[in-house]
């Protein structure tokens, strides 16, 4: 296509200027016309270079001009820069930048880059990133020239953006990325300043401090990049907030490890485990009372270390407990149950009834006819104290508190072996039968309540009742899973019975078993 009229205009060239000429003119057009300050202008003033370049060569004959025939050559680096301009993608700096670099004009292209950044800083975020991480833009080390003004623009940029995707990242569900970002961004030349870098610790502290929930170790991580771990190391915060956000840290480190504790208690089950899952995870009163159906002692005194723990070191963290009580779980104990409570009861009376009888036989046969009626007897009377308890059960819960205080110092002084034994509550039935037996044995009677009761008490490493898995088809284990006996008690039992029924044959009303 022929060039019109203003084309040549624009070139500022008489019509059928050789080609040589018309480069030259338009190199010195470019130098006034830049694509930065006018495009308009730069875009006919390379419109009409074309055409006017591609009418002259059509209608050249001359063989002078055989030198321009690679028009790629006899482009200026600018041009070639300006061409890779146009067609740029953010995402593809470092392709373009091959590019550049292959065709010579690496450091024209970089000015276009720069000043692209600085006319659109938030449109290019992309570019301002590799250029700082690539090319060391706003260090002292840049290729470029920039101006106050462009430094301070791109520099506000780059804050405004890194600052956004920290608090982002700082949200939960987030801070895995949160510390990888923030190495990244030291590692960037204009983060070296001593201004920016302070401003930006500042900016990271805060986020520690207005955000609640982060993990010990991002913490622990930023103080190690920022040297903040150092002895002597200068924060750029108010002492007591530094105070307050170590304490954080120590907390949140602390929740870490029981939660860990309480997610591994399937694999490596122990009381701490077990309480930490009862504090940490289990919210529900449904969900309490099934875990807490299987505690032990061990699992109680865990969880009181954890409830003093909360209540002195960190009582910033009462709000995870319903009413601010860490000792909720105290409510949550009860009675554990006597186990064949009715026949021990019975048992005990049968044998006492017919060793009270012993004094007054002259004639085997009518005592050893007796001994069903005995057994009856001491059955019937285990059934009326059943009944009883239930009314000193009722009378004894106004007194919990106390009690669960009471076992709970018996266990301590391994007294007891399970504060679910409450002392008051199970010392009446164990009163009123010591009194019956006090009544008609005596002192030897009582000797042989109180001498078994003591031995359980005391347990003896190798005098402890073993809870046998037992049936019926084997007698002898069911009456010790009955009567929950060690092999000592059994034989004092024995011995001191054998001492009454002889007492009770040989030496009737002795004082020593006189009733009251």
């Amino acid at each position: 296509m022929a060039p019109t009229l203003d084309c040549w205009k624009v070139l500022n060239l008489p019509v059928h200027a050789d080609e040589r000429t018309l480069k030259r003119q338009y190199a010195k057009l470019l130098k006034v016309t830049r694509p930065d300050d006018d495009p308009v202008a730069f875009q006919r003033l390379r419109e009409a270079y074309e055409q006017v370049l591609h009418s002259v060569r059509n209608v050249a004959d001359t063989p002078d001009q055989a030198e321009y025939v690679a028009p790629s050559l006899a482009r200026s680096a600018l041009e070639q820069a300006y061409a890779l301009l146009s067609e740029f993608d953010d995402s593809r700096a470092a392709e373009y930048w091959a590019k550049a670099l292959a065709h010579g004009c690496a450091a024209e292209f970089e000015q276009l880059l720069f000043q692209l950044c600085v006319n659109a800083p938030d449109e290019h975020l992309a570019l301002l990133t590799w250029g700082a991480e690539e090319r060391q833009w706003l260090t002292p080390w840049q290729q470029i020239n920039s101006g106050g003004f462009a430094h301070q623009r791109l520099v506000l940029a780059l804050t405004t953006a890194l600052y956004a995707d920290l608090e982002q990242l700082m949200k939960p569900g987030e801070q895995a990325f949160f510390f990888t970002h923030l190495e990244r961004a030291c590692r960037q030349g204009w983060l070296l300043d001593f201004i920016h870098r302070q401003a930006l610790q500042v900016h990271v502290l805060n986020l520690f401090t207005v955000h609640q929930h982060w993990s010990a170790q991002l913490f622990r991580q930023v103080c190690r990049l920022f040297g903040w771990d150092a002895e002597g190391a200068c924060v750029p915060i108010e002492p007591a907030q530094w105070q307050a956000l170590n304490r954080r840290c120590e907390q949140h480190a602390w929740l870490d490890e029981l939660g860990e504790l309480a997610r591994q208690r399937a694999q490596a089950p122990s009381p701490t485990a077990n309480a930490a899952a009862l504090f940490l995870m289990c919210t529900k009163p449904a969900q309490q009372a099934t875990l807490t159906a299987t505690f032990g002692e061990a699992d109680w005194q865990a969880c009181e270390q954890l409830s003093a723990e909360f209540s002195t070191r960190f009582a910033d963290l009462l709000g995870l407990f319903p009413n601010h009580d860490p000792w909720f779980w105290q409510a949550m104990i009860g009675c554990r149950p006597v186990r064949h409570g009715v026949t021990r009861a019975a048992s005990v009376l049968t044998a006492c009834l017919a060793l009270r009888q012993l004094a007054s036989v002259t004639d085997w046969g009518p005592w050893l006819l007796m001994l069903p009626l005995y057994a009856l007897g001491g059955y019937l009377m285990a059934q009326v104290g059943k009944w009883l308890l239930d009314y000193w059960a009722a009378l004894s819960e106004s007194l919990h508190d106390l009690d669960q205080r009471v076992s709970r110092w018996c266990v301590r002084h391994r007294l007891l072996s399970d504060r679910r034994h409450l002392v008051i509550r199970n010392s009446g039935p164990l009163l009123a039968l010591a009194l019956v037996i006090w009544n008609w044995l005596g002192l030897l009677g009582l000797v042989t309540y109180v001498g078994t009761g003591l031995i359980g008490l005391l347990r003896p490493a190798r005098a402890v009742a073993r809870e046998h898995a037992y049936r019926w088809q084997r007698p002898w284990q069911a009456i010790q899973r009955i009567a929950g006996l060690s092999w000592l008690q059994w034989m004092f039992c024995i011995g001191m019975i054998g001492v009454i029924a002889y007492v009770q044959l040989y030496r009737p009303g002795t004082w020593l078993t006189q009733a009251l």
